[in-house]
């Protein structure tokens, strides 16, 4: 055999290496990728263990390098079927016992090579002086042939019915070039079996047709690859929406050193792939206010924790910032890196500030409008205090008195509660004016209501009935009680001390009492029955004066 002929497996499996280290540099690893790599390195495998067969002269090398090649020609087909479960995007929905049944053909195809029974079944060498360069092949090869075939049928079928399915130009074309790949790949593997197997010995041993078969298959994927954008089309437009973020982006590794970042990431910071990023410069410059030394502190001790900051950048304008900061992680939650997003919240503060200010002011308002609403309250309690009470003395006044009684003897009437009322007059008090003057006759009254509230129980009401009139109310009180409490008013004025402007004066009143008894009048109108009562009482009253005054008298 000549020099060519022997090294030209070799040249295939430089081509094909090639061709591996290409896609791997040009395009970003996905699924696909990685299945494609996977069969392309099993390609490799067959024009590199045809060439080490042929110039190495030990039989049990070759056996090991020929096991290895019809190994990685077992798997091939099967990779070709997972790569068109994967172009064709059903590999989600595959269940993992189909993608193990369809691994059972290239399994059983390998242990027949690695095994060989007999020594013959799988192969043999040709003549007992020839070497494993020169072989026969027994009935277990033609079931590898057939495993290869069908698996090449079942990639076919799967990449053809989508192409029917499917609308897109470029997915038809995508898939009509792995298709080519895939004819082409067997038309050369059947024409090797044909001229190295049947008609062997009489074409003699035609070397490199499997492994131009595979070169031609892997060329058809490659151009499917870069020319019509099989793997790298969702990566780039993933890619282009990042880059038209206006969030920055930066990818760090676990010390710190930029892998990547997008185009908006240069507008708050200048940075290179490769570079360490030095966080504490970016807050602390004397641009930059608003830096939190326990943000740096956390982001030097915990790279595993989330973190956020915000920083304000002063130059011809002002720049709001916001920092937040999140590792990445793997499966196990080992840390991988961080990735830094960088946003301009400038527009954001601002409205913030704006807001901020009007609650503000807001604020000041309703503050203004509650002490309006208190003054407005405190006056209308002194009005409403006013409208109820004697200007002079501070009691009840006779508004207030007669209103209430109209209320709280309906409730009487209707709950059958007994009631009484109280009318006393001072005595003489006409002399006291005329002696000392009515500003020390004023003062008088005022000491006497005092001396009579203090008499009086937490329920009864007093009132100023007029002049040095006043009235009592004492509720659920009859006769009986109301007499004790009414002795009980006119002796603590007759022997209450009443000193006014230094003058120890002495004063008395004379009362009349009127009761109401349970049920005693329960059908009249309360109105009337409450003239009738204030009459009856003033009855009393002067009957009262008529005795000669400090006394109490009751009415009948």
């Amino acid at each position: 055999m000549s020099l060519f002929l022997q090294y030209i497996d070799f040249c295939l499996f430089v081509i094909l290496l090639v061709l591996f280290f290409y896609v791997l540099a040009v395009n970003r690893i996905t699924l696909l990728h990685k299945v494609y790599l996977g069969f392309h390195f099993l390609m490799m495998l067959w024009p590199a263990s045809q060439f080490f067969i042929n110039i190495v002269p030990d039989p049990k090398y070759q056996w090991l390098f020929l096991n290895i090649a019809f190994v990685g020609m077992c798997f091939l087909g099967y990779g070709w079927v997972v790569s068109a479960f994967v172009m064709t995007k059903k590999v989600d929905g595959l269940q993992k016992s189909i993608i193990f049944l369809l691994s059972l053909p290239a399994v059983a195809s390998s242990i027949l090579v690695t095994t060989n029974p007999w020594h013959f079944l799988f192969t043999s060498p040709y003549d007992a002086d020839s070497d494993w360069a020169v072989r026969s092949y027994g009935p277990f090869f033609w079931l590898f042939v057939f495993s290869g075939i069908l698996y090449l049928a079942v990639a076919t079928t799967i990449m053809l019915r989508t192409m029917k399915a499917s609308s897109g130009t470029i997915v038809k074309k995508q898939l009509s070039l792995c298709i080519l790949g895939v004819l082409l790949l067997l038309g050369f593997s059947l024409t090797d079996i044909m001229l190295n197997v049947v008609l062997f010995p009489k074409f003699g041993v035609v070397p490199g047709l499997t492994s131009a078969g595979i070169i031609v298959s892997v060329v058809c994927f490659v151009i499917a690859i870069q020319k019509h954008d099989l793997f790298s089309i969702v990566t780039i437009a993933r890619q282009e929406v990042i880059d038209s973020m206006s969030t920055g982006m930066i990818v760090l590794d676990r010390d710190d050193i930029v892998l990547g970042f997008n185009a908006s990431a240069k507008n708050f910071v200048g940075i290179r792939p490769g570079q360490l990023l030095n966080i504490g410069r970016l807050l602390f410059s004397s641009s930059a206010t608003g830096a939190n030394s326990v943000f740096l502190e956390e982001y030097n001790r915990d790279k595993s924790k989330s973190l956020q900051t915000e920083i304000t950048l002063m130059g011809d304008d002002i720049w709001h910032v916001s920092i937040n900061v999140s590792p990445l992680l793997d499966r196990k939650k080992n840390l991988l890196g961080r990735v830094i997003a960088l946003n301009d919240v400038t527009e954001l503060r601002c409205l913030v500030d704006k807001i901020n200010e009007k609650n503000l002011a807001l604020q000041l308002q309703n503050e203004e409008l509650l002490r309006v609403q208190g003054e407005l309250f405190e006056a209308n309690k002194k009005l409403e205090q006013l409208s109820e009470t004697d200007e002079l003395t501070g009691c009840y006044n006779r508004r207030y008195l007669l209103r209430q009684l109209e209320y709280d003897i309906a409730m009487s009437q209707r709950y059958n509660m007994p009631f009484s009322l109280l009318l006393f007059d001072m005595d003489n008090f006409k002399l006291i004016n005329d002696t000392y003057g009515h500003l020390v006759g004023d003062d008088v009254l005022r000491v006497v209501v005092k001396i009579v509230g203090r008499n009086l129980r937490r329920t009864d009401i007093l009132a100023r009935f007029g002049g040095e009139e006043f009235i009592v109310y004492m509720p659920h009180t009859d006769r009986e009680g109301a007499e004790i409490l009414a002795e009980k008013i006119r002796s603590a004025v007759q022997y209450g001390a009443l000193i006014v402007c230094g003058l120890n004066l002495c004063a008395t009143v004379s009362i009349g009492l009127v009761s109401v008894d349970a049920g005693t009048e329960a059908d009249e109108d309360p109105k009337s029955l409450l003239n009738a009562l204030l009459a009856r009482a003033d009855s009393a009253l002067y009957q009262a004066k008529a005795k000669g005054r400090n006394c109490v008298a009751v009415a009948d």
